[in-house]
């Protein structure tokens, strides 16, 4: 990570790095996708709420499970935990041994779909998993996005947006700004070309706009949290000592690998 994306990171709370991936990687996924088309399925209610400035025709389809497809189809997917376009930056964001805390997970969107209402920011957010701020010259922070991009996300086509700077806030966002509908002008659309990755911290305000494009919107999604950290439980198989089961239920709970969601 260098020393003017710590900068921006810090200041902004995202990055763009530009064609991390090669036109044979996005290919290679999105074949992947489409082989596995038939699970790429709309999700059930909206994520807009009441917001008319984000409603839309349809809801977005969500696929996961990548990381468990049969070879060939799972190999570019894991390859991306650990791409070296990316790493190094995930490596000073999070430092080095930082974990998949959940995901990765395809957000596919049609013409005329749904954006999603704004959510995130510092004032949000004060347990240590998703936390922001700068200490003996380094970042802390919690689970951090990384959104790969597998389709163009040209300007006014909609999609991931955020709020530059508000994982830094003190104050809660209006609701008016959270739905979208007033102060427009603050909220960006981060746009950019199949292959770009987008990465930000959880604390930082995002949201997806309504998407106007003629083509498919394809993201593909990572969180990743510090190594000593974990904000989404049962992620992953955990073994348990057979005498947890003879324990009461506040006893299982203290036994609990690490995470803060649902506590």
């Amino acid at each position: 990570m260098t020393d003017d994306e710590r900068y921006l990171f810090d200041l902004n709370g995202f990055l763009v790095l530009r064609q991390v991936l090669s036109p044979e990687e996005v290919a290679q996924m999105n074949a992947a996708i489409d082989h596995h088309g038939v699970d790429l399925a709309e999700r059930v209610g909206s994520l807009a709420g009441d917001s008319k400035a984000l409603a839309g025709t349809s809801y977005r389809k969500d696929l996961g499970g990548m990381l468990g497809w049969d070879r060939p189809w799972c190999e570019p997917f894991r390859h991306l935990m650990i791409h070296p376009g990316v790493k190094p930056t995930l490596d000073g964001i999070l430092g080095t041994g930082y974990r998949l805390d959940h995901g990765p997970g395809v957000i596919a969107m049609e013409k005329g779909c749904e954006g999603g209402t704004l959510h995130g920011g510092g004032y949000e957010r004060a347990d240590m998993s998703e936390v922001y701020f700068f200490k003996a010259g380094r970042i802390h922070t919690g689970l951090t996005v990384v959104e790969y991009l597998l389709a163009d996300e040209g300007p006014g086509d909609g999609g991931v947006a955020v709020l530059p700077g508000s994982h830094k806030a003190n104050l809660p966002c209006p609701r008016d700004l959270i739905q979208w509908e007033k102060y427009q002008e603050h909220v960006v659309e981060v746009n950019g070309k199949a292959g770009d990755a987008i990465i930000f911290t959880e604390t930082l305000t995002h949201g997806t706009l309504p998407w106007t494009a003629d083509h498919e919107r394809r993201a593909l999604l990572y969180k990743f949290s510090p190594g000593c950290m974990a904000y989404s439980p049962g992620a992953h198989e955990i073994g348990y000592p057979e005498h947890i089961e003879d324990m009461s239920e506040e006893e299982r709970a203290v036994m609990e690998a690490p995470h803060v969601r649902g506590r």
